[in-house]
């Protein structure tokens, strides 16, 4: 089992991690898991977002495909790929 510990939250906190652990069907622990699971994805892509959307950034992502442009309009038939799927 893991190691456990207590938090002092306010009791409107309480209710709230109590009300969504209900609604999932899971443990407040575990829908305290998932809410924080699910803001460092949304952080993690909000920096991704802004790095990418840089001048600098643009500017690189132009530069490495560029190259792959003209494979687009390289003029091969289609290849079956569906056995593999």
């Amino acid at each position: 089992m893991a190691d456990m510990t207590t938090i002092k939250v306010p009791v409107e906190l309480r209710d709230r991690v109590s009300r969504l652990a209900r609604s999932q069907h899971v443990s407040m622990a575990v829908a305290i898991e998932h809410a924080l699971d699910a803001a460092e994805t949304e952080e993690f892509w909000a920096e991704f977002r802004a790095a990418m959307t840089t001048p600098d950034a643009r500017a690189d992502l132009r530069q490495e495909t560029e190259p792959l442009s003209g494979t687009i309009r390289d003029g091969l038939e289609p290849e079956d790929w569906s056995e593999y799927e």
